[in-house]
């Protein structure tokens, strides 16, 4: 039975002038291009979205050095596998290429340890995840780290440009650029899912590659990715830091994403939360609008769910930011790590049990509702921070209002004394 080889296969490069992209890495005196140049022995662990040159990247160090490469992917091959392909090399290095390590179990990977230390296999680990969440450190402090990057559009339309000339040998006529540049806009940076487009597009018809025949085979190609994967955090992230920033353009682009991928559950959590980080005390009122729209979008459900979201997200990035929190927390962090050396004062203790007041003195020394304003001048604060401050207000006009009669209510109770 003979199989028919893909096209990405036929396309994937044999040395470094035919990858394309990865430039910071590959290019002269680049480090990844050092590696190469001089033959060093290094382990490396590869990182980056699919179909931007890791694997081929394996394959080019092992024929560069003259290694025998073997294959194990993590997700589908086990221990016994992984044994045959050592016993296969027992006496030579030889280049181990492990797809998605990231699913590599901590047993497996702390299997690989004593060959990593000998030399005997030169790992090259490629992930679509961040080493640093799912390598363990011992592995990971045995081998050099880099990130790949997403091909750009043009990178990714040279490839096909020249997958069209070599492999289907069609004359330029025959080809729109424009249809080219349409394939590698919809791979979102991915030379593999570029080709496979491709290759399914010349199959249908091999005489031409048109504007026309791109639009009906890809308009339902949308990005997507894992809900578990790093990508979908780094979008979660850039989303709310587009509204910590007040960048209403860049956050309703990121939320885009988020919903176009099914993740209005994500949307909704972050939306509930944030306002009262990033806003708080600057717009009390603005904070109860969002969390109330991010309620709602959730009971509506997509696709009317996107209108509340992008109301709320506006609505974040346009409001003053406050941030205050973070620092009151931050202050309040090292005070409360040792509750036993700072006792609060007797007439706080619970007294709600019988006797409480002469086992513990529970009760308010004053009741602040019989004394004058309501409020009774009396210490609060634990022993050795009485008197003392957590909230400072950040310049905003609504913290304004707030801290004046913050810093009555703190004179009036502690005195005069504790107003710094």
């Amino acid at each position: 039975m003979t199989f028919q080889t893909p096209l990405a296969e036929k396309m994937r490069p044999h040395n470094l002038s035919q990858i394309v992209g990865q430039q910071e890495l590959l290019g002269h005196n680049q480090p990844l291009r050092q590696i190469i140049d001089k033959h060093l022995n290094v382990s490396l662990i590869l990182w980056g979205p699919p179909g931007t040159g890791k694997s081929s990247f394996a394959q080019i160090i092992a024929r560069e050095n003259n290694f025998p490469l073997a294959t194990f992917n993590a997700s589908i091959d086990n221990k016994a596998k992984l044994t045959q392909i050592i016993n296969t090399y027992p006496y030579q290095t030889f280049v181990l290429l492990i797809d998605e390590i990231h699913r590599m179990t901590k047993t497996l990977q702390d299997f690989l340890l004593p060959y990593l230390e000998n030399g005997h296999i030169l790992l090259v680990g490629a992930t679509t995840e961040n080493p640093i969440m799912s390598i363990v450190p011992a592995v990971r402090s045995r081998c050099q780290i880099f990130e790949f990057k997403a091909l750009s559009d043009n990178e990714i339309s040279t490839v096909l440009k020249r997958a069209i000339h070599n492999q289907f040998n069609l004359s330029k006529n025959k080809v729109e650029d424009k249809a080219i540049e349409m394939i590698a806009a919809s791979a979102d940076g991915d030379l593999r899912v570029a080709l496979n487009i491709l290759e399914t597009i010349h199959a249908i018809n091999p005489e031409t590659i048109t504007v026309n025949e791109i639009k009906k085979f890809v308009k339902h190609q949308y990005f997507s990715y894992d809900k578990k994967a790093t990508k979908h955090y780094d979008y979660l992230a850039a989303y709310s830091d587009s509204m910590a920033g007040s960048d209403t353009d860049a956050a309703l682009y990121y939320l885009a994403v988020l919903l176009k991928n099914g993740d209005l559950a994500s949307v909704v959590r972050r939306l509930r939360e944030i306002p009262y980080t990033y806003i708080g005390l600057a717009n009390p009122q603005q904070v109860t609008q969002i969390v109330t729209a991010a309620n709602q979008a959730e009971k509506i459900g997509m696709p009317k769910a996107k209108y509340p979201l992008m109301f709320a997200t506006m609505l974040m990035c346009i409001s003053p930011k406050s941030g205050s929190f973070d620092d009151i927390w931050e202050r309040l962090d090292e005070d409360s790590n040792h509750p036993s050396q700072h006792p609060m004062p007797r007439g706080l203790r619970d007294m709600h049990y019988k006797h409480s007041e002469e086992i513990t003195g529970g009760g308010l020394i004053h009741n602040p509702f019989t004394s004058p304003h309501q409020i009774a001048s009396q210490n609060y604060m634990p022993k050795g921070l009485e008197g003392k401050r957590y909230y400072y207000p950040k310049d905003n006009k609504n913290e304004h209002k707030l801290a004046e009669q913050y810093l009555k209510l703190h004179r009036y109770i502690y005195g005069e004394d504790y107003k710094s």
